[in-house]
């Protein structure tokens, strides 16, 4: 997944610079190159839906140049919690039914139970296909505004500074 977005921008590139150092240093992100007119950071990834949205990030170019102010952003975290929500509950709920059948199966033998198991595991599957890309989506467009936010703020610093 990736993000890229550009703004107008005719201000002070170091204060604009040093916005997006105090905000992605705070959240773990490191340097991994720096000149005067880019830098390019390398984030821990998103582990929780409760980390900030820039933590979706898992690498952060930051460019200026010909009047603009550019963010580049490979979305491996946002990436890694969507194939995460979209396998792991469905793959819980078809362990959990295979196990209840083998324990009924064990504890009644053939019988109508099974159309219960079999109910209670698709219902679940099937509300999982459905929530799976939904979360995925909120997690994607949760990065999406906070690379935004960082972009819009970065020129709001850097243009106030050379008034």
């Amino acid at each position: 997944m990736q993000y890229a977005a550009s703004l107008p921008f005719c201000g002070d590139t170091a204060k604009a610079f040093g916005l997006a150092e105090s905000a992605l240093t705070a959240l773990g992100f490191r340097f991994t190159d720096r000149t005067a007119y880019s830098m390019e950071w390398a984030g821990p990834g998103m582990n929780s839906s409760r980390e900030s949205g820039l933590m979706g990030a898992t690498r952060i170019r930051i460019s200026s140049g010909r009047g603009d102010l550019a963010v580049e952003a490979d979305l491996g975290g946002v990436a890694y919690l969507a194939r995460f929500i979209k396998l792991f509950p469905i793959g819980l709920v078809l362990c959990l039914g295979i196990a209840f059948a083998i324990v009924f199966s064990a504890i009644f033998g053939p019988g109508v139970w099974i159309v219960a198991v079999a109910a209670a595991v698709g219902g679940n599957a099937v509300l999982w296909l459905v929530l799976g890309p939904l979360l995925a989506r909120g997690f994607r467009t949760r990065t999406d505004r906070a690379l935004d936010a960082l972009l819009a703020n970065m020129v709001a610093v850097g243009e106030a500074s050379s008034s």
